[in-house]
């Protein structure tokens, strides 16, 4: 049995070593390190794929970027080609593609959290069971963050009442690239995330305040993400409000210096260094049509902000053909990545949400007064006074469109919302004089499966 892990885990290590097609089939071998202490098993979680996400498919499909012609388009997918069919939400999504960025990459990180999971069988080195504490929890957190990205854009939306009918995803929980999965139920599929969450909540650490080694905190701020993905607006509001107790500085738009001189140029310090409002740090590289060169923020949302919005200013940089690129990012490295991870208002915006949503509109104005306090220019800001809660509610979603410009969260919000269906969203785009939509509820607010993959293990392909 022993030999058999140590095969099992030289298997999964070249496999990690390469991000290619057919990932989940791939299994060479080699005389590679076999991990043996915590700290081996630290090094591996600490890997840069670990905290830069491939939610390519939630960019594309999402309404906060446009392509300005045709010509632009077919330029902008030379290199990545399923682009040109994803921007139009096309019923053929990925052209001839047969492998997925998203699927691949995501599922790499399971398994390498996988393999990290087996750490109870690592010799105690120097700092002891902390060490092993701390693999146990960034582990659970990776496995949790990744099945949670894969089912916002290869599951439905998830609902209590049909969760248990519906696909969800092949539940890989070990690292024996040898066995085949099957499609396990969506309700499965957030059985496991919050299991593996509250399981990490439960590890006796102490939080080291670390955002690109992710503690408690990061996992409280995860729950809190989830619960509201799921419509439980009450453990959203428990989880965010307990995030917010421990970590609850903004950064203040005021105080930011500098200018935006070019695409790659930030009002913020590269790797998220120094910005209190980061709870677990984590980056899209983007490219292709949604790529610093290509991308067009979205003119709609830019008229949306307030003169006296600093966002106008820290958002975006004006090329010379006057359109405008997102340069926002916590990244620090201006429209080259897109920050994606946890931050402290993300957690504000949840708890106002929900407490609008259970009967505490008092309570949500105060969280958002303090989100603005920070976002507007000291001479303009006023505190805004709304008494009617659906008004409330839909001026806390606008907020959060806002502030969460560019995070990869603009898709998953679109889904539940038009689940929901008192917040209905229809994204549209114009390229070449035609209009395209997609309608709440259309079936293609969920991405096929790769084929790759329904062809090597014969799992059920979504409707489109």
């Amino acid at each position: 049995m022993k030999n058999l892990r140590k095969y099992l885990i030289i298997c999964l290590v070249i496999t990690l070593a390469s991000c290619g097609k057919d990932f989940l089939d791939k299994k060479r071998t080699s005389n590679q390190v076999v991990p043996k202490t915590a700290k081996d098993y630290l090094a591996i979680l600490g890997r840069n794929i670990m905290y830069t996400t491939s939610t390519d498919l939630a960019y594309l499909g999402a309404d906060e970027y446009y392509v300005k012609n045709g010509a632009d388009l077919i330029a902008g997918s030379q290199y990545t080609p399923i682009h040109q069919f994803a921007y139009l939400w096309k019923d053929n999504a990925y052209g001839n593609e047969r492998n997925l960025r998203d699927w691949d990459l995501g599922y790499e990180r399971i398994m390498i959290a996988n393999l990290a999971l087996d750490v109870e069988s690592a010799s105690i080195g120097a700092d002891g069971q902390r060490d092993i504490d701390r693999v146990k929890v960034s582990a659970r957190f990776h496995r949790a963050w990744n099945f949670y990205q894969l089912a916002q854009v290869f599951c439905k939306p998830y609902q209590e009442a049909t969760a248990d009918n519906e696909p969800g995803l092949p539940l890989r929980l070990d690292y024996d690239v040898s066995i085949k999965y099957g499609r396990s139920t969506l309700k499965q599929v957030h059985e496991q995330i919050l299991k593996d969450l509250t399981e990490a909540e439960k590890v006796p650490i102490q939080d080291d305040d670390n955002p690109y080694m992710p503690g408690i905190t990061a996992v409280q701020a995860l729950l809190a993400r989830v619960y509201l993905g799921q419509g439980n607006f009450g453990m959203a509001l428990k989880y965010a409000d307990i995030v917010l107790k421990k970590k609850n500085t903004l950064v203040d738009y005021n105080k930011l210096t500098g200018t935006i001189s070019n695409l790659g140029s930030s009002y913020f310090d590269v790797y998220g260094k120094n910005n209190p409002a980061i709870i677990f740090y984590s980056v899209e590289t983007v490219g292709g049509i949604i790529g610093a060169t290509r991308r067009n923020a979205d003119t709609l949302f830019i008229a949306s902000i307030e003169p006296e919005d600093l966002r106008k200013k820290v958002y975006f940089f004006t090329r010379p053909d006057n359109t405008k690129a997102y340069t926002g990012s916590y990244s620090g490295k201006g429209a080259i990545e897109a920050f994606t991870g946890l931050s402290v208002e993300e957690m504000l915006l949840i708890r106002a949400e929900c407490y609008a949503r259970t009967g505490s509109p008092q309570l949500a104005l105060d969280d958002i007064n303090f989100l603005r306090k920070n976002r507007f220019e000291q001479s303009s800001y006023r505190v805004i006074r709304l008494v009617e809660i659906d008004d409330l509610l839909l001026y806390i979603l606008k907020e959060r469109h806002k502030e969460l410009f560019m995070r990869g969260r603009r898709w998953e919000d679109a889904r539940r919302l038009n689940l929901e269906g008192k917040y209905p969203v229809t994204f549209s785009r114009v390229l070449d004089g035609v209009q395209y939509s997609l309608k709440p509820n259309d079936k293609k607010w969920t991405w096929p499966i790769p084929q790759s993959e329904t062809e090597a293990n014969g799992i059920e392909q979504n409707e489109r």
